[in-house]
């Protein structure tokens, strides 16, 4: 179900909005749509997917016990 929005932008804005709309043979509001879309997706992470070292300290990608974690993390990388 879509509901109506109003809203206001600048004037140049709309002109281009409207020319790449035109461009693409696609409404004005699919457009929009498609933006806010993209831009909220982008706020905010996936639905309860971790990110950063959660992400990959998490099994079943990466299963490391204590032990193998510590001894990785105080190697020295440049020893090795």
């Amino acid at each position: 179900m879509k509901i109506k929005l109003g809203t206001q932008m600048e004037e140049e804005v709309y002109r281009n909005l409207k020319v790449a709309a035109a461009r693409e043979n696609r409404a004005i509001g699919e457009v929009i749509q498609e933006a806010v879309a993209v831009y909220l997706q982008q706020q905010s992470p996936s639905r309860g997917r971790k990110s950063g070292l959660a992400r990959l300290l998490e099994s079943p990608p990466l299963a490391l016990s204590d032990s193998q974690f510590r001894d990785t993390m105080e190697a020295d990388f440049f020893d090795q």
